[in-house]
This record gives structure tokens, C-alpha cells and sequence, in this order.
């Protein structure tokens, strides 16, 4: 791979996701209005389109069936390989995989077929696209444009756009399904849930085995050219182990928890590309906005990507957009110096599990890219434990579960589990290992209660880590606005606000029973279940009868301990509708002593973002205030608040935005530096 692709970190695609040809003309393409835009906008990346979600290609391809886009003159994919070659920027090609409208069109028995035989087509308020199916002719013809591309113009990168399996009932897909499980595929609801362990293997293969096709076919061509997909990092670990470098967009909420998820899910490939969600030009987003949702992927350490329509119907291009990304792109380019050769700080470990994935996400949809955007419950879980670690300005990261080893649980004081459906027997040994030996772990809900075929156990796998056995799950209280409520038990050590209320929890709870943990909680019933029958005058039937069920319970194992809630306390936070889970965690945190190396102490916590990295001889802090992503760009001054490390520091020194020494006090076994004040982003230096 080229030292291009190694060192990139500004990268930009000119989209245009536009009205079909010829309403868009492309009549006035110019190179040197194209390098201009370059050059204002910072940009050391550039990918370009080769086949648009139309299916029109931007070159002349041999391909049988192939249509060229009308107003693409000449050979316009080597011209612009040419200029990113004399310019010395990375040269990434874009190709649009499963939505090819053209080709659908010209060729319907290449579409994807629902069961009732119809074509499975995206039909929303933004994209109406037609869907291709793998196990058909689009197969070999789809893979041997790529070869073309890669033959004829050499890219760095070869970028996959909408890939992915989706649900096909054609009869190739009927055929090949039968073969690998010997009954026919699923159709109705009940029988996917039924069998959605197959189901989810089938299609993971379809994916699995195109993409090892792509990589073989083109990589004979040029083994250089690096290969990469949308949304990788949501894929599973064997189809990431396929790429040459991960590249997502923010499914996570925002920039920030989007690219910490890229970032550790990336783990021994290159470094991700995360595109900002700030990626319309037309929308007249202010400078500040732009700044602040770009630099928040790069505080986090991934490359920063963006696209946007800045290009007109008839090619020519939107320059506001070029001084917008410029003004984001010259500030990253003057920090990333800095951001070579460093490790995220560890203190939590937020533990990810791609079977989990699989489970309670429901309803099934067919289109493999919406399937993906739809939060699955174990993925937007993990999104409320990053919330949570970050409003307690604790240094976290995710931990997928195929690099869990004795080794790097060892470098966490805590581990989280959020509703972590399926665990392996494996992991499940570390995780007795690693509390034994001092660790600590937070288990939510429903976690470790299936198996990796996906059926349902009788029994929590963890449950002498856990102290507490299964009983029942309650949904019975589903139709209310949450199943139930908690309440101290008269020995809890918990104290404040759960003193003077008894708050709400998630849409489930679990009846279970305590073997050795101690309740700290239990729960209590709503009043009635809503029905049509019964119901309330406002929001959910408030608490009604107690009962004994432990809702948080804690276990002695070995040196370490077990916090488990019996509740969806991560997916609580993550809907960020219940008042209380800051505080329950927070002190969860305190009672399991959790005291990272560093941490930031602020009043603001959801206004200021902290990132935390290390090198050999420093640390370093990276800070974005919210507030212009909030407030539309709007923007004040906000404290840094003050940054506590528990080892001596030399030297405190503001990198940006302007360069100074910072005073460093020390407090008993601890050394403070009070952060200035500052509106976007800062970036400081902890020299050991």
C-alpha cells in the first residue's frame, strides 16, 4: 500500500446522489476547477466516482450491459487520477455495490426478490433505489468492473459503497440456502425468528464470500490497492479481517461515539475513515458547526472523511463548501503531527459482541443497508454505556469480543457488558479470570442469555460471577412507559437522589434470585398494565406493589466484583429519558473504586467532550464543546474544566489554539492542571 494511503487523513467525496441522467448534464466538468477545490478545502484524499447508485459508470467500461453516465466526456477517471497524482494525494475510487438502479432496470432478473417473488426496492422520503442480488448474473458483472477500474487507473483504495447481503428469495438465493441448511429460507416472521441463526449465517456468507472474491480478483491485478466498505465497522470481525482499513459513516448517534466504535472495532488495520454527518452543502451550516463535527472524529483518532452534494447538475462545484472544509481541515493538518504513534488511554472496557447483534433485533429487514441503520439492541446498548462513561469523564473504549485475552482485560479497572446476549464459553472463562484476579464488571439485563447457536438458556452463563440466577423475564409491562421502578433496600449504600425517588427502569426487568450477591435494589410494580382496558392519564401507571426482586445486586468474586441491574440500564441511557442513570452509575463507579490514570472534572459534561491518548513520554487532551453542533454554530467560551492524573507531570502545554505553558499542582497522589477556557477545540500536551 502506498505511503498515500498510510499518512491520508483529509479525505473528501463529491457526491452527487442526484435526479437521474440527463437531468444532471455533467456538461461542464473542469480539472482545474476540481483542483482548485482541492487545494482550498485541505484536502490530501480525494475519492471519485466510477459507478454512481444509477449504475452509470464514469469511465468506458467493456463490461457487457454497461452504461456510461451521457455528460462524462473522455476519459474523465484518468484525468482526475492524473491531477491527484501530480498534486500527490490519495486516489480512492468509489463504486456503488447493491443499489444499481440501471442495472436492475436493463437486467430485472438481477433484481432482489422479496418472497412473494415482487423486487425489493428502497422507498423512502430520500432514495426510491433498486436492489441487486449477488447470486445472480450482477455478480460477475459488478466484479469485473472493479477489475477494469483497478487495471486501467491503478487507485489507491478501491471503496465500496451500499454493500452488503440483503434478503433475496430469488432462486438462486432459494438454491443456495437450501443446499448449505437442507430446508428451504425463511419467509414469514415467525419462522425467521426461528431460525435467524441460518439466516444470519447465510447471509453473512453471501457477504463474506463476495467480498473474499473482490479481493482475490483485484489484488492479482495490483496486490497494492487497499480495499475497504461502508459502514465496516458494523460488520462482523470475519468480513472486517477482509479489508484493508475500515471506512463508516455515524450510525452512533454523533461524530464522537461513531468514530470511538470505528476506532476500537478496527483493532490491527489501518486507521478508519469516518465521514462527519454534517454532509450536505445546501443546508448552509455555519464554520463553526463544521469544525466541530469534523474535529470531534479526529480528537478520537480516526481519519476524517466528508462528503457532500457540492457539485452542481451541470459539474461545476460549490466553493462555500471548499472554504467550510478548509477552514476544519487546515486546523487537523496542523495537529496531526501529534496524532501518530499513540494508544487511547484505557480505564473502561465497554465489551462488543457481533452475535449479540443478532438477537431481539426484530423486525428483520430485507435491505441489508437499513437492516445496518436500524439500531439492533446490543449495538445502541453499547451507544448508552458510552454516554454514560462519558458524562463521568471516564477514559473508555469498545472491546470486541474476538480480542478479549487475559492480556487486554488486564488493561481495564472495569468492564461493561451491555445486554451482551451471546458469550462464548471462552470469554466467559477470561471473564472469571479477569474478576478473580481484581477486575471489575457491570452486567446488564438480558446478558449472557443465549448461546452462539442463538437459542435461549435457562440460566445467566455468568451467574456464579453474578451471584444471582434467572427466574423470568417480565413484559408484561411493555405497553407502559417503563416495565417497572427500583428502590433501596433498607441496608443499600447507594445515598442522594435515590434517597428522595423511586425511578423508573427500562421496557423489560428480570425476576431473578440472589445466590450469593447483595440487593442494593429491588423492584416495584407499576400500579396496572396498560391495555385497552386499563390505562393511565399520563406517561405510565406509577409504583404499586413492592416485591423482593433484586434490581441491582453486588458480588464478591474472588479479589474483584460483580454489579449486575436486572434492568436495560445501558439502552436507558441511551434514550437519555431517564433522569437517574447518570447518578446510578456514577456511584456504581465510585463503590467499585474506578480511578483512571487521568480523568477531566467539569460541571458541563454533556457540553465538553474529552479524549484521552498516551504516548511513551506524554499524554495528550483533546477537547470539543458541543455547543456549536447544539446550537447551529452558535458558540461561547467554555471551561476545560480541571484534568487530574495520578502520575507526575513535568510539563502542562496548550498545543492549540494557541501555545502556552499551563501551572501544575499537586495535591497529595495526584497532580491538577486547570484547562483555559476555549470554544470549539483544544489540544493539550501532559508531558510525563
Amino acid at each position: 500500500m502506498s505511503d498515500l494511503y498510510r499518512d491520508s487523513r483529509r479525505c473528501y467525496l463529491i457526491d452527487h446522489h442526484s435526479p437521474a441522467p440527463p437531468a444532471v448534464t455533467l456538461d461542464h466538468l473542469d480539472i482545474a476547477e476540481y483542483e482548485e477545490f482541492f487545494d482550498t478545502a485541505q484536502i490530501d484524499s480525494v475519492m471519485v466516482y466510477c459507478k454512481d447508485h444509477w449504475g452509470m459508470t464514469y469511465f468506458d467500461s467493456k463490461v457487457p450491459g454497461s452504461m456510461k453516465h451521457p455528460g462524462v466526456k473522455g476519459d474523465w477517471i484518468r484525468t482526475v487520477r492524473d491531477s491527484v497524482a501530480r498534486k500527490n494525494l490519495e486516489f480512492i475510487a468509489y463504486y456503488c455495490i447493491e443499489y444499481d438502479e440501471g442495472a436492475a432496470r436493463r437486467f430485472p432478473e438481477w433484481r432482489v426478490r422479496q418472497a412473494d417473488g415482487t423486487p425489493l426496492i428502497r422507498d423512502d422520503l430520500y432514495a426510491k433505489w433498486s436492489l441487486c442480488c449477488y447470486q445472480t448474473g450482477y455478480r460477475e458483472y459488478s466484479l469485473s468492473h472493479m477489475e477494469e477500474i483497478v487495471r486501467n487507473y491503478h487507485p489507491d483504495a478501491l471503496f465500496m459503497d451500499i454493500f452488503g447481503a440483503s434478503l433475496c428469495y430469488c432462486e438462486h438465493c432459494r438454491s443456495k440456502f437450501r443446499e448449505m441448511f437442507g430446508y428451504d429460507i425463511p419467509e414469514t416472521d415467525e419462522d425467521i425468528k426461528l431460525h435467524r441463526h441460518d439466516l444470519v449465517t447465510f447471509l453473512n456468507k453471501n457477504t463474506y464470500d463476495y467480498l473474499a472474491e473482490l479481493r482475490s480478483r483485484v489484488k492479482a491485478i495490483d496486490p497494492t490497492i487497499a480495499i475497504t466498505i461502508n459502514f465496516s465497522c458494523h460488520y462482523p470481525k470475519e468480513i472486517r479481517d477482509l479489508l484493508d482499513y475500515q471506512f463508516s459513516e455515524p450510525l452512533m448517534k454523533d461524530n464522537w461515539y461513531s468514530s470511538i466504535y470505528a476506532r476500537d472495532t478496527a483493532v490491527g488495520q489501518y486507521p478508519i475513515l469516518a465521514p462527519g454527518e454534517a454532509s450536505q452543502v445546501y443546508n448552509y451550516d455555519r464554520e463553526e458547526q463544521y469544525i466541530c463535527d469534523l474535529s470531534s472524529i479526529a480528537a478520537q483518532g480516526c481519519r476524517v472523511g466528508m462528503y457532500s452534494g457540492s457539485q452542481h447538475i451541470d459539474g461545476t462545484l460549490e466553493h462555500l463548501e471548499a472554504e467550510r472544509l478548509g477552514s476544519v481541515y487546515s486546523i487537523l493538518k496542523e495537529l496531526e503531527p501529534h496524532f501518530k504513534d499513540r494508544q487511547p488511554v484505557k480505564c473502561v472496557g465497554i465489551l462488543q459482541s457481533d452475535a449479540s447483534k443478532a438477537i431481539n433485533a426484530f423486525p428483520f429487514h430485507p435491505d441489508a443497508i437499513l437492516r445496518m441503520k436500524k439500531h439492533n439492541p446490543h449495538t445502541y446498548a453499547i451507544l448508552g454505556a458510552m454516554q454514560l462513561c462519558e458524562q463521568a469523564k471516564l477514559p473508555y473504549g469498545i472491546l470486541p469480543e474476538g480480542e478479549v485475552s487475559a492480556e487486554r482485560l488486564a488493561q481495564y479497572d472495569m468492564i461493561l457488558l451491555p445486554e451482551v446476549y451471546v458469550l462464548t464459553e471462552s470469554t466467559a472463562s477470561l471473564l472469571r479470570k479477569y474478576v478473580s484476579g481484581g477486575g471489575k464488571l457491570l452486567i446488564s439485563g438480558k446478558t449472557g442469555l443465549w448461546d452462539t447457536d442463538f437459542n435461549a438458556l435457562d440460566n445467566f452463563i455468568l451467574s456464579d460471577l453474578m451471584g444471582v440466577s434467572f427466574t423470568k423475564l417480565h413484559t408484561e409491562y411493555a405497553q407502559n412507559t417503563w416495565s417497572s421502578y427500583i428502590k433501596k433496600t433498607s441496608d443499600s449504600s447507594f445515598n442522594g437522589i435515590f434517597d428522595r425517588t423511586t425511578p423508573p427502569v427500562s421496557d423489560f426487568f428480570i425476576e431473578a434470585a440472589c445466590t450469593d450477591a447483595h440487593p442494593e435494589f429491588t423492584f416495584v410494580l407499576p400500579c396496572t398494565a396498560c391495555s385497552p382496558t386499563d390505562w393511565v392519564n399520563w406517561w405510565s401507571p406509577p409504583p404499586g406493589a413492592e416485591t423482593a426482586y433484586p434490581a441491582l445486586t453486588i458480588n464478591q468474586y474472588g479479589s474483584g466484583s460483580v454489579v449486575y441491574t436486572a434492568f436495560d440500564l445501558f439502552t436507558m441511557a441511551a434514550e437519555e429519558s431517564y433522569r437517574a442513570t447518570g447518578d446510578l452509575f456514577k456511584q456504581i463507579t465510585e463503590k467499585l473504586n474506578i480511578k483512571p490514570v487521568l480523568r477531566n472534572i467539569t460541571d458541563i459534561p454533556n457540553i465538553l467532550r474529552t479524549a484521552y491518548f498516551e504516548k511513551d513520554d506524554c499524554y495528550q487532551i483533546h477537547q470539543i464543546s458541543l455547543m456549536a453542533h447544539q446550537f447551529k454554530g452558535d458558540v461561547a467560551a467554555v471551561s476545560g474544566g480541571v484534568i487530574s492524573v495520578s502520575t507526575p507531570i513535568k510539563e502542562a502545554v496548550v498545543i492549540y489554539p494557541e501555545h502556552k505553558t499551563l501551572p501544575i499542582t499537586q495535591n497529595g497522589s495526584e497532580w491538577l492542571i486547570q484547562l483555559p477556557d476555549f470554544t470549539i477545540q483544544q489540544f493539550i500536551i501532559l508531558k510525563k
